[in-house]
This record gives C-alpha cells, structure tokens and sequence, in this order.
C-alpha cells in the first residue's frame, strides 16, 4: 500500500516511515468498477481523496441543461482538493469512473495534522492547489472568453486530434451537431483535415 501512496507528487518527500505514520491515521481504500460513481454533486468533501488506480471524469450541469465535462483525469491524482478545507466544502462536480479503479480517502482533519507535522507536505499540497486552480481558471476564461472555433482549435492542440466527436463536443461543452458543422467549415477553410489519427490541424 506504500507503494501506491509513493505514487502521489504530494507524498514525494516522504520516507516510508512518515507514510506508515499516514497509515495511521483514519483512512480507506476503495475498488471501483467501470462506471461506478465516486462523487455525486453536493456531496461533503470530508475525505482527501487520493485516485490511486483508473481514470475518471468530472461533469457540471450547465444552464442550458447539457452537462460539461470539465476534465478527465488519470491517477495518480487528487480528487477535488479545493473543496477539502473550505468552510462550503460541498461539491459542485459529479465525478464517475471510467475504467476499474481504486480511491483512498483519508480524514481531513487527520491529514491536517499529518501536514502540519510534516511542511514539506503541507507545502506540496498548496501548490497543487495553485496548479489546480490555474487549470480551472484556463477552463472557466476559455468558455467565456473564446469562441467555440479558438476552443476547438485548443482541445486539437492539446490532443493533438479529435479523434471522437461526440466525446470532443461534451468536453467542449457544444452540441455534437454545432461541432459537426464546425469542423465541416474548418475543413473547407483548409485549417483542419482528416487523417489516420483523426481530425487534425493542417501542416
């Protein structure tokens, strides 16, 4: 179980006697299957949740009925740790796995004390919070600032292609269809062809 725990960017500076000192602590470990959800919205973030096997997704409804994904995630990662010490720590996001896995989840108000014995842990979990929420403000200011054409460009160079549409249009947060025809105009322009790979940028 050490061996998953060393995994984490966040345990990085820990000794293997720190980490069975962790053990110590309340904790679980829990197996998932394909398709099990691990989070549902409003749920309390009273655990830090640790994804220690699989890869998940995390969705938000939007106005117009539609869920968005925000993003997919592949262990080793925290789950949700922006929520774990806030004083609303209920959780806006609906997170489900996507292949087998395993969560573990040890008491917040354990692991703040292991951080606070232990600052070069409470030191790397603030700048994953920082990191975290770097990447989140991207994503907020990319659907309100860009238009879907520079957010499809984007998801292409981040992916290096789309290689599903309809999987492209739930993290773009867009109508399958409205992607379709976008992809269609981009195609005719020459910014976009199609390939081997999938739906990739012009060379």
């Amino acid at each position: 179980m050490i061996k998953e725990l060393q995994r984490f960017e966040l345990f990085s500076s820990c000794s293997e006697e720190m980490l069975q000192e962790l053990l110590s602590l309340p904790y679980r470990r829990k197996e998932y299957k394909t398709g099990d959800r691990v989070v549902s919205v409003g749920d309390t973030c009273d655990w830090l949740m640790l994804l220690a096997e699989g890869t998940v997704e995390s969705r938000m409804g939007a106005q117009s009925g539609k869920e968005v994904v925000i993003e997919r995630m592949q262990a080793p990662m925290i789950l949700a740790p922006a929520f774990l010490f806030a004083k609303n720590h209920t959780i806006p996001v609906e997170v489900t796995m996507m292949t087998d896995g395993v969560v573990w989840y040890i008491h917040r108000e354990a692991f703040f004390k292991f951080m606070t014995a232990h600052p070069e842990v409470l030191k790397q979990f603030l700048e994953i919070l920082s990191d975290r929420s770097h990447f989140l403000s991207g994503k907020v200011r990319s659907f309100a600032v860009k238009s879907l054409r520079d957010r499809v460009l984007d998801y292409i160079r981040q992916h290096g292609a789309i290689t599903n549409v309809a999987e492209a249009a739930e993290m773009l947060g867009v109508a399958r269809p409205s992607l379709s025809r976008l992809i269609a105009d981009l195609q005719d322009e020459g910014v976009l062809e199609r390939t081997d790979r999938g739906i990739e940028r012009r060379k």
